[in-house]
């Protein structure tokens, strides 16, 4: 029969592994890498905004014209409905 050997358990314990602390020059330049691709998306995000409004640009306008021009037909309508009952009214009395 095997007899029990005695072992040493910190031998199985891993060794934390050693910190290698960054530069300064490092993080700065991690961080500007991060800025810059922040940048670049804003910058994208607006070119494609003003590409839009570029792009719908004829269509917004005659939306606006057409839209003008129902509400003044609603306001001429309006008007002379408002004069013909103004006239009515003065007829009767």
């Amino acid at each position: 029969m095997l007899k029990p050997k005695l072992t040493n358990f910190t031998d199985f314990i891993e060794k934390p592994k050693p910190v290698i602390p960054k530069t300064k020059y490092q993080v700065q330049k991690e961080i500007n890498l991060y800025l810059n691709i922040i940048v670049f998306l804003i910058i994208v995000i607006g070119l494609y905004y003003l590409y839009q409004r570029y792009k719908y640009k004829e269509y917004h306008e005659k939306q606006t014209i057409q839209k003008l021009k129902e509400f003044d037909e609603y306001l001429n309508e309006f008007y002379i409905d408002d004069m013909i009952n103004k006239s009515k009214n003065n007829n009767t009395m």
